[in-house]
């Protein structure tokens, strides 16, 4: 990680706007996927979560996205992490 990049810790309807720049796949002790998205500020790093990587799935490396951290949901029992995505024209 260098010093422009950061780890994203979204509050209800926080948004990123930038390019897709790289996928990685089994980071971490719980071998999750990171995105790394360029925009204004640097990169930022997010991590992978169910709903976000099938979301993610539907992007290739290039690709202008804005996703949004819309809060919690209940599912089975459990609080899951919801997120929205577009991807934009260049």
């Amino acid at each position: 990680m260098n010093n422009r990049e950061k780890f994203w810790n979204p509050e209800v309807n926080d948004e990123i706007e930038g390019i897709l720049v790289d996928k990685l796949c089994d980071v971490g002790r719980y071998n999750s996927k990171l995105y790394k998205i360029h925009c204004e500020e640097g990169e930022i790093l997010v991590w992978g979560k169910t709903q976000l990587d099938a979301l993610m799935d539907l992007t290739e490396i290039g690709d202008k996205i804005l996703l949004r951290y819309v809060g919690l949901e209940l599912v089975n029992g459990y609080q899951m992490k919801k997120y929205e995505l577009e991807i934009l024209d260049g």
